[in-house]
């Protein structure tokens, strides 16, 4: 079945004939913001956190292990994942401001 054919089918079966379909590809990519929210500069850098972040993981299962708590050590790499992923992802080169 080509993937028209069962997206109208799809369709007609939840009730949603007028649909409209979008491919994920047919919407546009991610871009990086292109000035500041705070000064208006252009100079927007992307921050890198995978360095410290494997870092933290490497110093966290090490002392882990090394006191024989590999449990709590576990939950502490998945509340520092957390905090990384919630991390501002973007730095103003002028005014150092984060979001």
């Amino acid at each position: 079945m080509a993937d028209e054919d069962q997206d109208e089918f799809l369709n007609r079966a939840y009730g949603v004939q007028e649909a409209e379909f979008v491919r994920p590809s047919d919407a546009e990519p991610a871009r990086p913001p292109q000035q500041c929210d705070q000064c208006g500069s252009s100079d927007v850098r992307r921050v890198s956190k995978l360095a410290g972040y494997l870092l933290f993981l490497a110093l966290d299962f090490g002392i882990g292990l090394a006191i024989d708590q590999m449990i709590a050590a576990f939950f502490i790499a998945v509340a520092g994942s957390i905090f990384v992923l919630i991390a501002p992802r973007w730095r103003c080169g002028s005014c150092g401001n984060r979001w």
